[in-house]
């Protein structure tokens, strides 16, 4: 869906299509999280990874579509943060990722 970014403006059926996707990557994500932050088995994780990789590029797609720049440099912070809690697995780097993506999810 994302090939209507540079097309002029974006009509309300797709842009309530968008929220609904940028929801549904924000609820994948979390839930994802939640799965990654108790799998014992590495390739648990890694299937975890994935799904939230995935899940992020959901995220980047619909606020390109609804030509939010500031969901987009959510999204940043949300990948950084991501980025963050794999490096240490601390539970403060859980908590902002956590909340980021609740923030993330109350702006759509």
């Amino acid at each position: 869906m994302s090939s209507v970014e540079g097309s002029g403006p974006t009509s309300p059926q797709d842009l309530q299509t968008y929220r609904q996707e940028y929801k549904q990557g924000v609820d994948l994500f979390q839930r994802a999280l939640k799965e990654y932050s108790s799998a014992d088995e590495v390739h648990k994780k890694d299937a975890f990874k994935n799904v939230m990789e995935n899940a992020l590029q959901v995220l980047n797609d619909s606020a390109r579509g609804m030509k939010r720049p500031d969901l987009l440099q959510k999204n940043q912070q949300i990948a950084k943060d991501f980025q963050d809690f794999q490096d240490t697995g601390s539970v403060q780097a859980k908590t902002q990722l956590s909340q980021d993506l609740k923030q993330a999810q109350g702006s759509v």
